[in-house]
C-alpha cells in the first residue's frame, strides 16, 4: 500500500463565514504501480483531495499515510514525503522561473543537495523521458518554447527528484491536439517504463478512459466510483451523466446502437475496440442470414 486516506474531511475557512466543506469521508487506497484516473465536475473536491496525498493540505478530520507513515503526525519531515509524490499542477508552465531549462530542471536535485555531476545526470536523464533533446534544450529560456514543450519541462522538472509517484492535475488543459497527445504518451511512457504510481486529473473523457486501468469518480467532495473505465462507463452510464459528466463519444454511440436494438457491448472505449464490436455484430448477423 503506498498510499492510505482514512475518513478524511477538509473544510476551508473552518470556523469563519464562509466555511466550505470540500472534502467529505474520504476512503482510499492507492497501490504502488497503479495508473489513476480521478474525474469529477469543477468545485467537486479533485485538486483539494490530491493535495492531501503529501501534506500540502491537511486534513480537517482524518488520516492521510504514506507508506504506513501518518503524514500529518507530529516530527514527520514533510521533505521527504514530498520527494516520493510529484504534483504538477494545472498550468505548470507558470511556475517556471529560471533562466535556461537546465536550470529549470535541476532546481529539484540541487535543493535535495546532490553533487553537481549527479545533478547534470538527472537533468539529462529527465529530459530524454520527456523527448526533448539535451543538447538543443538544455541552454535555452524555457519561455521561448511552445505550451506543450513547455509543460514537458514542467514535468521532467519534476522527474528529475526520482519520486515514486506522479500526480497531474490537468496536464493538458488548453494544448493543441499534438500537444496534449505529447504530453499524454509522455505520461505513458513513465508508467510502463519506471512503473511509476501515476494519479491524472482529466476532464477529457475520451483519453482518460483509454490510458487509465482505475478510474475515480468524485461528486461534491465524496468519491462515489471505484473501478476500472469499462465498469465505470458501462455501469453508470447514467448516474455520469445526472451529475454532469459525459461519457467518451465512441462509449455514447455504442449506447445509441444499443437503444436502437443492436446487441453491442456498450463498454467499449476506444475507436479500434469499436471497430472490433461491430464487425463481429456484422458477422454474427452474416452467420444467422446464412442459416
Amino acid at each position: 500500500m503506498f498510499i492510505r486516506l482514512e475518513n478524511v474531511y477538509f473544510t476551508y475557512s473552518l470556523g469563519m463565514p464562509f466555511e466550505t466543506e470540500v472534502l467529505k469521508n474520504i476512503n482510499l487506497e492507492i497501490n504502488e504501480g497503479e495508473f489513476i484516473g480521478l474525474i469529477g465536475h469543477t468545485g467537486c473536491g479533485k485538486t483539494t483531495l490530491i493535495q492531501h496525498f503529501n501534506g500540502l493540505l491537511k486534513p480537517t478530520s482524518g488520516k492521510v499515510f504514506v507508506e504506513g507513515i501518518d503524514i500529518n503526525k507530529k516530527g514527520v519531515k514533510l521533505k521527504l514525503i514530498r520527494q516520493k509524490i510529484g504534483l504538477v499542477f494545472q498550468y505548470p508552465e507558470n511556475q517556471l522561473f529560471e533562466e535556461t531549462i537546465y536550470q529549470e530542471v535541476a532546481f529539484g536535485p540541487r535543493k535535495l543537495g546532490l553533487p553537481e555531476e549527479k545533478i547534470e545526470k538527472r537533468v539529462q536523464e529527465a529530459l530524454k523521458i520527456v523527448d526533448l533533446d539535451y543538447n538543443l534544450y538544455a541552454e535555452r529560456s524555457p519561455f521561448s518554447l511552445s505550451g506543450g514543450e513547455m509543460r514537458r519541462v514542467a514535468l521532467a522538472s519534476i522527474l528529475s527528484i526520482r519520486p515514486k509517484m506522479l500526480v497531474l492535475d490537468e496536464p493538458t488543459a488548453n494544448l493543441d491536439p499534438q500537444g496534449r497527445d505529447n504530453i499524454l504518451s509522455e505520461i505513458k511512457k513513465v508508467h510502463r517504463d519506471f512503473g511509476m504510481t501515476v494519479v491524472l486529473i482529466s476532464h477529457n473523457m475520451e483519453k482518460i478512459a483509454e490510458i487509465v486501468k482505475r478510474l475515480l469518480v468524485m461528486n461534491r467532495g465524496e468519491i462515489i466510483m471505484d473501478g476500472s473505465p469499462q465498469e465505470i462507463f458501462e455501469k453508470h452510464a447514467n448516474d455520469l451523466i445526472k451529475i454532469g459528466l459525459g461519457l467518451p463519444q465512441v462509449t455514447e454511440c455504442m449506447y445509441e446502437l444499443k437503444k436502437r436494438g443492436k446487441e453491442v457491448y456498450t463498454g467499449v472505449l476506444t475507436v479500434d475496440d469499436a471497430e472490433k464490436e461491430i464487425l463481429n455484430r456484422v458477422k454474427k448477423i452474416n452467420k444467422k442470414i446464412k442459416i
